[in-house]
């Protein structure tokens, strides 16, 4: 690799009160996803998809054959499921991962999450990215600190950098912007200005060169798949980042889940298929997609055709990398004595460990060094067959 270089083209930062979550659909910068790049010595590529606000497993990945579900859920339930091994299947507007699915290039976890119940978005999502189960413990994220260990650190084009991809380094910081670059002349004409200043001969040297400051124009910053689609392309590169991640909201489906829930996953999905468009069929063989969200919702729904904060949710990994695809669940079922504390899906499997796994393969490090330096995990040979 030629640098060790992150950039992160900014959108919105979520601030993850319920209210609020709710009032960003009304504002001109509501729901902007956030794309993230960074390197890493490795040439598997990993894009990384936060899912904020609490992921609806059971819209998303219905256990049609568990005979419960419709009675906690008599108005809620997708409608045109696609099939997958006849218990679990797909909301409908998934038709990428689907398809992934049927190629063997799609696990997809069922009853999974992080070990925390909370229900909090400020702490959830806290954890989540840090991988640390005490909320506000840790200033720096998993991901970050997986990096860490082969020495690599990160110019972030954000103010901030998401903490998932925080290490022990402080990275260095641009704002990006969708403006017009000055000419180059002008750069030219500051950089003796700027020479004799250690901190800014730096920054003329990148300007002139094209690499630094400037971000280009990737058109509708409100379209999840036109990140994507720029993910794909730097990641792509021979001498490009290694890693992605893309930050979106509307995931706290408290009412109207049908309508918003709808299109958000609609969203996530054609996200996926544009990233697997840009990056092309070479690199995905060595490629690999994760979601993450702070928590699951309720069991039941709720009186205003929504669902509430929850527990266990759905985690899906995709990509030509994987060994094989399909399905993960220790499933606890959906009765009221199955539930935990009696109204959340009950998650039997700790995310840490397939987040760690998945780091240990992308990154070729030595799963002990993971659990050790990394996420705390249990140890598990779960995700063995796969990664």
């Amino acid at each position: 690799m030629q640098s060790n270089k992150l950039v992160h083209c900014e959108g919105q930062t979520l601030i993850s009160r319920r209210t609020l979550l709710k009032a960003t659909a009304i504002l001109s910068f509501a729901a902007l996803p956030e794309l993230t790049l960074a390197q890493a010595p490795s040439e598997t590529r990993l894009l990384t998809i936060l899912l904020r606000g609490g992921l609806d497993g059971l819209y998303a990945m219905p256990p049609v054959g568990d005979k419960s579900l419709r009675k906690l859920r008599p108005n809620i339930n997708p409608g045109d499921v696609l099939k997958l091994d006849g218990f679990f299947a797909l909301h409908p507007t998934l038709k990428n991962i689907h398809e992934l699915y049927d190629k063997g290039e799609a696990l997809l976890v069922q009853g999974t999450s992080l070990p925390y119940t909370g229900r909090s978005h400020f702490e959830g999502q806290n954890i989540m990215e840090t991988g640390v189960m005490a909320p506000y413990a840790s200033q720096s994220g998993w991901m970050g600190r997986a990096l860490d260990l082969q020495g690599y650190h990160s110019l972030a084009g954000s103010l901030p950098l998401p903490i998932v991809l925080r290490g022990r380094n402080t990275p260095d910081n641009f704002y990006p912007t969708w403006l017009q670059p000055a000419p180059p002349k002008l750069y030219e004409s500051l950089a003796p200005l700027w020479a004799a200043d250690a901190g800014l001969s730096e920054y003329a040297e990148a300007f002139m060169s094209g690499g630094g400051g400037v971000t280009p124009n990737i058109g509708d910053r409100n379209s999840l798949a036109v990140l994507a689609t720029e993910a794909g392309k730097r990641l792509k590169l021979g001498d490009g980042p290694r890693m992605a991640v893309l930050d979106h909201v509307g995931f706290d489906t408290h009412a109207n889940e049908p309508r918003d829930n709808d299109r958000v996953l609609k969203e996530v999905d054609d996200a996926i298929g544009a990233f697997r468009a840009a990056i092309g069929d070479e690199v995905w063989k060595d490629t690999l997609v994760v979601t993450v969200t702070e928590f699951g919702r309720t069991a039941a729904e709720n009186g205003s055709l929504g669902t509430d904060h929850g527990w266990g949710t759905a985690v899906f990994v995709l990509g030509g990398k994987l060994k094989k695809g399909g399905i993960v669940a220790d499933w606890a079922g959906l009765k009221t004595k199955d539930l935990f504390e009696g109204r959340d899906v009950k998650s039997t499997i700790d995310a840490r460990g397939l987040y760690g796994s998945l780091m240990a393969s992308v990154l070729n490090l030595d799963p002990e060094q993971v659990r050790r330096d990394v996420i705390d995990f249990e140890q598990t040979d779960l995700f063995s067959a796969y990664f």
